[in-house]
């Protein structure tokens, strides 16, 4: 009776031993398990990321030419000859979502403080490498003959293997004077 508990037991510690090995090793998926040396297909991927809106905090104060951006410009959207009037567009795979003619009229570029939700949240069913794009113009005349000049496009990156909260449901994003927050969900 001895020698049967023991060869269950040692069967149970060995069967132990090798199921504490398996798990899911590959890093793209949601249940990634860094300690797991030895995959037993339990691996579980999310099918798509959705963009829907982003918060914006600054945007350059200044064009190119280092002028205000409406400074001299006779379509001046508000007359300040100062501030951005701000327009912001979106792209994925698919092209640019954003139907919106929605714009925010002088705006201080220090303290934006604005949220844009996309009118149809962009989706990346293929998000491995794949990122989403924020165009930020500043506009006159919107209504009857609109003028864009472009102050940067900046990229989203929804993942990132290397960061260690890959799959991010908001991320802050910098680029030069534009800075955001994209806020983004993650579909099973």
């Amino acid at each position: 009776m001895k020698k049967t508990i023991f060869i269950l037991a040692s069967l149970a510690i060995a069967t132990g031993f090798n199921s504490c090995k398996k798990g899911c090793t590959n890093p793209k998926a949601y249940n990634y398990n860094k300690k797991k040396k030895k995959d037993n297909g339990s691996c579980e991927l999310y099918k798509s990321v959705t963009l829907s809106s982003i918060d914006i905090k600054t945007v350059p104060e200044y064009n190119s030419n280092g002028a205000f951006w409406d400074s001299g410009n006779g379509d001046d959207l508000d007359n300040d000859n100062t501030r951005p009037d701000l327009f912001v567009k979106f792209r994925a795979e698919g092209g640019y979502s954003d139907v919106s003619n929605s714009y925010y009229p002088t705006i201080n570029p220090g303290n934006v403080n604005k949220t844009k939700t996309l009118v149809s949240p962009l989706v990346l069913s293929e998000w491995d490498g794949k990122v989403f794009w924020a165009y930020f113009y500043e506009i006159d005349n919107p209504t009857t003959n609109p003028h864009y000049e472009l102050m940067d496009s900046v990229e989203i990156r929804p993942f990132l293997e290397s960061a260690s909260d890959k799959f991010r449901d908001t991320l802050e994003v910098s680029s030069g004077d534009i800075s955001f927050t994209a806020n983004m969900q993650w579909n099973k």
